[in-house]
């Protein structure tokens, strides 16, 4: 774990406590379903500010990984065929 991590995660435990009670950050690295849940509980909140931090958080932690399907950016297709322009005098 790298140090940005470990201050988010810092970070996250000490807001998220106010909201969602205690959380025990090691075992939100070790523990895949204690840490789903601690993270659905966030999400179920509505704290933008949190749910942010949480999917960030998840994000470096390896537990969410985009895909390839859900990937917002907009890739040009290689089989796509460039029309001839036929409005003109050379068509």
């Amino acid at each position: 774990m790298n140090n940005e991590t470990f201050r988010l995660l810092s970070k996250f435990t000490v807001v998220a406590r106010k909201v969602a009670g205690s959380i025990n950050p090691s075992r939100i690295i070790k523990d895949k379903h204690y840490a789903n849940e601690v993270f659905w509980k966030i999400n179920q909140i509505g704290d933008e500010d949190l749910i942010m931090m949480s999917l960030e958080l998840q994000h470096q932690l390896g537990i969410l990984t985009p895909t390839e399907e859900t990937s917002m950016v907009a890739t040009p297709q290689a089989d796509e065929v460039t029309q001839k322009y036929v409005f003109g005098p050379r068509s």
